[in-house]
């Protein structure tokens, strides 16, 4: 188990140009290539994938393998959302890079003899081995129930600050009423003869 942790955490060199796919709830792999060319575990370390993206602690899941140009649920299980404040551990060890700890709840009759990428706590070598238990499980074949994934997409190095929500129009109908309009300013005008002052009679 140490010794497969290891040589996957030390890994190699990362592809510049990772093959993108697609993963969808149905479980079709979507891809022009054959299967022979699912991208590497070591590919997928610059990607993103839902598994990365989780708010919910507690999620339930559906491990998948690659099957000629889909994929095929092998079992399901229990994954958490990512702690980003420590290391992700497993039976003691770092979780290899393009993985995730999961729980496998059940296995899929007629899956029990899947190999392991990485053996369990105990050095479990299939899935069979490993039900009830915690394993190592790609992310790129995590299926989250209720979540529509996205295709991965490339992680940067530092999260790009958001934008401001965007406010929504004002319907004309929400516009505030404008004040009605001002009366014009009174001006001065001079006296119409009809309405002089009669003059003071003349002295006697």
């Amino acid at each position: 188990m140490q010794a497969a942790i290891s040589s996957l955490t030390r890994g190699g060199a990362t592809s510049s140009q990772p093959t993108y796919i697609n993963i969808t709830p149905l479980g079709q792999l979507k891809s022009s290539s054959a299967s022979m060319e699912v991208p590497t575990a070591q590919a997928d370390v610059k990607l993103r994938f839902p598994m990365d993206d989780l708010i919910v602690p507690v999620n339930s899941c559906e491990l998948h393998i690659p099957k000629g140009t889909r994929t095929k649920k092998v079992a399901v299980g229990v994954v958490k959302a990512i702690d980003r404040t420590r290391t992700p551990r497993i039976h003691g060890q770092p979780v290899p890079e393009g993985y995730a700890r999961v729980s496998v709840d059940r296995v899929e009759r007629g899956c029990a003899s899947v190999l392991l990428d990485i053996e369990g706590g105990d050095g479990e070598k299939t899935l069979g081995e490993v039900e009830k238990t915690f394993i190592c499980w790609r992310k790129r074949f995590i299926i989250i129930h209720g979540v529509s994934p996205p295709p991965p997409r490339l992680v940067d190095d530092q999260d790009p600050t958001p934008s401001p929500p965007r406010r929504s129009p004002t319907p004309p109908w929400a516009a505030p009423t404008p004040p009605p309009p001002s009366s014009p300013p009174r001006t001065w005008s001079p006296m119409q003869p009809w309405a002089a002052p009669s003059p003071p009679p003349p002295p006697p």
